[in-house]
């Protein structure tokens, strides 16, 4: 099973968006800010789209090339890589069991902030796209260091976040013990199942426990 992108449904279109910001450029002699942007809504208009939802369907950023304005210097900031930010990305997905939301990001869950990833890939809803095409690119998942059922290179004690997913979804986002879900009072840890050794962080002997179950099986070893 690969992650599948929900789409968000559209109330405007990509030009009715782009309008409304040429709009309020030629309103402020050709600069459109959000904070521009809002003051004219609020003030002249109040039937214009709102700025979060061109940020959510184009992206700000890539909305003002759109409509041919310079970004801001503070606007191209590009010091977080890509790789970065699909990473955090995979790392919520992983902790919630679902596809991450705006609101996840409003509520400081994720390490970056919105706008980074709408500087980067144009809006939220593009970097969940361009996430769906890496991380379900087989080519990028890291090949599991096994010939003839023997492990040949020596690996780290911790599975990596791809490792995780895989472990994750393969149980369903669930304990393997008691089939408790992640919640805010109950987090999921993707265990070993033979203690590692130096060379067994592999997916097969990967497996997912709650906090309690995990907690439990180390008093039993």
């Amino acid at each position: 099973m690969k992650f599948q992108l929900e789409k968000y449904k559209r109330s405007y279109t990509d030009d009715e968006l782009l309008e409304s910001m040429r709009v309020v450029a030629i309103a402020n002699n050709g600069k459109v800010t959000q904070k521009l942007y809002r003051e004219y809504r609020n003030t002249t208009n109040l039937s214009m789209p709102d700025d979060s939802v061109i940020c959510r369907q184009i992206g700000w950023n890539n909305a003002v090339a759109l409509i041919g304005l310079e970004l801001g210097k503070y606007q191209n900031n590009k010091k977080i890589s890509e790789e970065e930010l699909l990473s955090e990305i995979l790392r919520l997905w992983t902790e919630f069991g679902r596809q991450p939301t705006t609101t996840d990001l409003k509520n400081g869950l994720s390490k970056y902030p919105r706008n980074r990833f709408n500087d980067r890939f144009g809006s939220w809803i593009k970097a969940l796209e361009r996430f769906v095409g890496w991380v379900n690119n087989e080519g990028l998942l890291p090949p599991e260091p096994t010939i003839d059922g023997k492990y040949e290179k020596r690996t780290p004690r911790n599975f990596n976040l791809r490792q995780r997913w895989i472990i994750m979804n393969n149980n369903n986002f669930r304990c393997v013990v008691c089939g408790a879900v992640q919640t805010e009072r109950v987090k999921l840890h993707v265990d070993h199942i033979k203690p590692y050794d130096g060379f067994n962080t592999v997916i097969e002997n990967g497996q997912v426990l709650c906090q309690n179950c995990n907690l439990g099986k180390s008093n039993l070893v």
